[in-house]
């Protein structure tokens, strides 16, 4: 295996310093346990008490240049479970937001050298950040829509979602945006670390006993903890899925509001590693 991967092994449990003024001396020792493990890929999940409520966090981590990653689009609203297995995938998270009268993605998308859809006005306030994909490299680049042309120039595949978490390291603030889209839900996210390694994260929502789900902020924070250098949130809420070929979903998905791994949500994409 990787060095990383012993490295990332040795991280773990990880200990994550809580976030605000009501916590500032609080601390959560985080227990990962294991669902998959293999030559450079790693898949774990916790629970913790995180921002003063309980939290569920499921991951992935691997290393890009071992695993192809990979936007799939299908042709119509699917599982991404369904998805990732019919693809032969290692692991896959949801991707991209969707226009749920339409069920056509609401962003820029490029699959396999072909724009799929643009970016709706209505996602503006959201939507700043693409993901792209050139050969096994996998990069998180600000984004807005006026860059279409340009990134449909350079890269076959690509995503815009977000908002943006982290830039070169540094968390991006939403200090001024509160409530509704801006509150607690739950989220993915994909991000990569400076080497290059590649992580999906989904924390699970609105279970109020299990798992409290996160704003954009405490999201951001996680990531950052996590010791990533770029991070994007993806399509949260009930679209909320991060599967493994050989644990399935190891989140808790809320479209059927119970605390287990059936209330998955169908999806207009997902992103893969294979």
């Amino acid at each position: 295996m990787k060095r990383w991967f012993f490295l990332l092994l040795a991280l773990l449990p990880l200990t994550v310093a809580a976030q605000g003024p009501q916590d500032s001396v609080a601390r959560a020792a985080v227990r990962w346990d294991t669902c998959s493990l293999r030559p450079g890929m790693v898949a774990v999940r916790a629970q913790l008490e995180l921002f003063g409520a309980p939290q569920a966090i499921s991951m992935v981590r691997y290393d890009a240049r071992r695993f192809r990653t990979r936007i799939v689009q299908p042709d119509s609203l699917s599982l991404t479970s369904a998805v990732a297995a019919r693809e032969g995938a290692a692991a896959a998270i949801n991707a991209g937001y969707f226009n749920v009268r339409k069920f056509v993605p609401s962003t820029f998308v490029r699959v396999a050298g072909r724009t799929i859809a643009a970016t709706e006005e209505r996602e503006l306030y959201r939507v700043n950040g693409v993901v792209t994909l050139r050969g096994r490299k996998v990069r998180i680049l600000p984004y807005v829509p006026s860059d279409d042309v340009r990134l449909a120039r350079r890269y076959r595949d690509a995503l815009a979602c977000g908002p943006l978490l982290l830039v070169e390291g540094r968390e991006v603030s939403y200090a001024d945006r509160k409530g509704g889209f801006w509150g607690r839900h739950p989220r993915s996210l994909i991000g990569v670390t400076k080497r290059g390694d590649v992580v999906m994260v989904v924390v699970d929502g609105r279970f109020p006993e299990e798992a409290a789900g996160m704003t954009i902020g405490e999201l951001a924070f996680v990531a950052r903890q996590l010791g990533l250098h770029a991070a994007l949130n993806l399509d949260g809420g009930g679209s909320s899925t991060l599967w493994c070929d050989d644990a399935g979903i190891i989140n808790h998905p809320s479209d059927n509001k119970r605390f287990d791994s059936a209330g998955e949500r169908r999806v207009t994409n997902c992103i893969v590693a294979e």
